[in-house]
């Protein structure tokens, strides 16, 4: 192989490295922050809190635009 060739294996090589050293330092900073920012709830927060409600369809049917978006093409296919 030509030395020109090993050269840009070489270099390649090296920004892989940089670019995994950064990822690696990026994650473990991430991770601190993550973990700084956790706020803990308190037990009667968590208790008073009322699950939420849409007052539609329990699940995924819940949402209307789920309803409109399914029925509204099958209407307009049949007029």
């Amino acid at each position: 192989m030509t030395n020109r060739f090993m050269n840009i294996i070489d270099s390649a090589n090296l920004n892989k490295e940089k670019f995994d050293d950064s990822m690696e330092s990026l994650k473990d900073s991430l991770e601190c922050s993550v973990k700084a920012a956790e706020v803990k709830p308190s037990v009667e927060y968590v208790s008073a809190q009322a699950p939420a409600s849409t007052g539609w369809l329990r699940g995924s049917l819940s949402y209307p635009w789920v309803l409109i978006c399914t029925i509204a093409p099958v209407i307009e296919e049949l007029f």
